[in-house]
């Protein structure tokens, strides 16, 4: 393992994604990077459910922007209102840039446009946690 993967280890991950194969490319990226404590959600209910019962627990938030329930920008506020300290990396297929905006001013701290390669994935969460 690379002295990266070990500095990684230790963080743990909410992934919320409703599509199948962006959360398989998601935990894949994860993974490189050397993380392994991954809590996955369909949708952003779960992961509300998963921030409330974990309270404080998680390092970083993977959101889609798009999911059934609560959207990922409903998801971003949520967590910005009563875990602020979290990192949030966006996923999304959205380019336009009253999207972008709208996340910026919520404070998302990463944004990874779909479709997008594990290694994409993984240098924002590098630069995110970089020790």
């Amino acid at each position: 393992m690379t002295e990266l993967g070990r500095n990684f280890s230790g963080l743990r991950v909410l992934l919320a994604e409703d599509e199948e194969m962006a959360s398989k490319l998601a935990r894949g990226a994860l993974r490189l990077a050397g993380i392994t404590d991954i809590v996955y959600c369909r949708d952003g209910s779960e992961a509300v459910k998963a921030l409330d019962n974990e309270r404080g627990s998680f390092q970083l938030v993977i959101s889609d922007w798009n999911m059934p329930t609560i959207s990922g920008i409903e998801l971003l506020r949520y967590v910005r209102m009563y875990h602020s300290p979290m990192k949030f990396i966006m996923l999304t297929g959205r380019k336009q840039t009253d999207a972008v905006l709208q996340a910026k001013e919520l404070d998302v701290d990463a944004y990874v446009v779909k479709p997008f390669s594990p290694e994409a994935l993984k240098k924002k969460v590098e630069a995110l946690f970089r020790m």
